[in-house]
Order: C-alpha cells, then sequence, then structure tokens
C-alpha cells in the first residue's frame, strides 16, 4: 500500500483477551508506527458496551474523523450507527452491525475476512482428512458424526462459517460426505465457555458418536481441546483463525487443523479504508481489494 493521507483516526477493539483481537490490534499498531501521517488513538474496551461508546465519544472529541470499531455487542450495532453517523466515518472491524443497520448510514463500512470461505475451507480440510484417515469412523457407517461450536447469536459471520462447513462436508461435488450433527451449541467464541460446553458434551453417553469437532474459531477450539485433554478423549478437532495458539496447538496434536484468517492485511485494510475516510478522499485509495455494498472481505487462506 502506498503512503496513508494526512488523517487522525481511532480504533476500539472489543476484547484484545480474544486472541485475534489481540493480533489485530498489534498489526494495527504496528502499522500506524510505519505511518507518520496518521494520528491514531488505540483503546481496548474489556468486553464493555459502554465502554466502547465511551471511548468513540472520546475519540471522536480529540478529532477522530474516523473509527475503526470492532463492537463488543452485535446487538448494539445499529444504536451505535444511529449516535455516531452523523458524526465520523465507521469502519466497522470483523463484527457486522448487521446489513439493514450498514444500509442506513452511507458513513458506515465494514471490513472482515469472507466467512463463507472459512466455513469451506473448514469443511474442505475435514474432507480431506477425513478420507485420508478412515479410522475416523468409529462406527464405519460411512458417515461423519460431528459436533458444532458456533460463536455469538445473531452474528453474520459465526452463522455463515457454521452453515458453509456443514454444507461443504456434505455437498461438496465428489468430495462430500454423508454427516450427521450429534450436537451444536453456541460458545460466544470464548475459550472458558467452549471449555464448558464441551465438558457437559462428554458428560452426554451420545458424545460417545462424536467423531469431529468443530469450531468457529480457535478460542473455541482450544477451550474444546482442554476439555477433552482432561477426560483424555482423543477427537479430531478443527478450528479457524490460524492464530499462533491454534498453530501451535495443531503442532503438538492438540488440534487438528485451522484456517487461516488474514489479522494482518484485515488491519490494513480497516487502517487505510478509515485514514482515507478521514481525509475525504477516496475509500479505496491504496487498497488491492474490491468493495461491495461498502463491504471489503479480505480472503481466508488455507494452513499448510
Amino acid at each position: 500500500m502506498s503512503d496513508y493521507p494526512q488523517s487522525t483516526v481511532g480504533l476500539t477493539i472489543s476484547n484484545t483477551q480474544n486472541t485475534f483481537f489481540k493480533a489485530f490490534y498489534d498489526a494495527y499498531e504496528t502499522e500506524v508506527a510505519a505511518q507518520s501521517s496518521v494520528t491514531a488513538f488505540l483503546d481496548n474496551a474489556n468486553n464493555d458496551q459502554e465502554a466502547q461508546n465511551q471511548q468513540i465519544e472520546t475519540m471522536i472529541s480529540k478529532g477522530a474523523k474516523a473509527l475503526v470499531v470492532n463492537l463488543v455487542d452485535v446487538n448494539q450495532g445499529e444504536v451505535v450507527i444511529q449516535r455516531y453517523c452523523d458524526k465520523v466515518s465507521l469502519v466497522f472491524f470483523n463484527r457486522s452491525p448487521g446489513d439493514k443497520a450498514l444500509a442506513k448510514c452511507q458513513n458506515a463500512y465494514f471490513v472482515d475476512g469472507d466467512a463463507t470461505q472459512a466455513g469451506i475451507l473448514q469443511g474442505l480440510k475435514v474432507l480431506d482428512l477425513w478420507k485420508k484417515n478412515p479410522s475416523w469412523d468409529k462406527n464405519q457407517d460411512g458417515k461423519i458424526q460431528f459436533a458444532m461450536l458456533e460463536g455469538l447469536v445473531g452474528h453474520a459471520g459465526a452463522q455463515a462459517r457454521t452453515k458453509w462447513s456443514m454444507s461443504t462436508m456434505e455437498n461438496y461435488p465428489t468430495l462430500g460426505v454423508p454427516t450427521e450433527l450429534v450436537f451444536h451449541e453456541h460458545a460466544m467464541f470464548n475459550k472458558d465457555v467452549a471449555k464448558g460446553v464441551v465438558g457437559q458434551w462428554i458428560l452426554n453417553p451420545e458424545f460417545a458418536r462424536v467423531e469431529v469437532v468443530l469450531a468457529n474459531n480457535d478460542a473455541m477450539a482450544l477451550g474444546a481441546a482442554e476439555a477433552l485433554s482432561e477426560k483424555q478423549i482423543n477427537v479430531p478437532l478443527f478450528g479457524i483463525d490460524a492464530t499462533s495458539e491454534a498453530l501451535e496447538a495443531v503442532k503438538s496434536g492438540r488440534m487438528t487443523a485451522t484456517v487461516l484468517n488474514d489479522a494482518k492485511n484485515q488491519a490494513k485494510v480497516a487502517l487505510r479504508l478509515a485514514s482515507n475516510l478521514a481525509a475525504e478522499t477516496d475509500p479505496l485509495n491504496g487498497i488491492d481489494y474490491r468493495m461491495e455494498h461498502r463491504i471489503i472481505q479480505v480472503p481466508y487462506q488455507e494452513v499448510q
């Protein structure tokens, strides 16, 4: 990307204890340091929507003309847009305020990975390894009995990851395998919540039928890994994000595979978009991805 325009922007992250958002925050910090033309305010909302609203107010009062917002509560997206649409340009990141809310505000944008692609890549990875490991089919019925840990309730990205992962496993041309969903629960993209959910699943005799566990993100997969490890249960376990912790877990065998959610490039795109908007220049100046309906999607990638 070329040099950023002279601009003042802000970034508020929902919670940097989430390893993917911490990676995004760090990438954003690095990018800001490399751009002398950008004045930036960074903050972490610590999972508190009211605190995030106050951060937005403070950044605007300090002169930020555009903000990158990783919502604490996706259900508050419309409220945030109604409150700030006329005051500042808003670049939502990873957690969408909702298509209808986004459409109502010409100053609102959304940067994310392509959640559909994430689900497809996860499903394909399961199919690839399923075919290479016939022993995974414990009951030899030719079906994948699986459990799914979904992220936040009402989160469009979580819904897409879930839908496309599940449908890819069953319906992908020439590769698809019949599936049976044994357990499905929201674990809020949270490691501890996922550990508790899987801990409860394990107590159910039905869990003995589960041959694969899928999670919408690595934090939940790592929580599942802890619950399984404590009971000395070994089940193939798939995540999404390719956080450093998850890559280590794959290396050590605690997880089976993950998919790369490109935090670095998403951070660059979100910051550059916010900087362009703050400077009132072409929003896509210096950005190599296309935008549709004020949404930019950065591709996910396979982890080799």
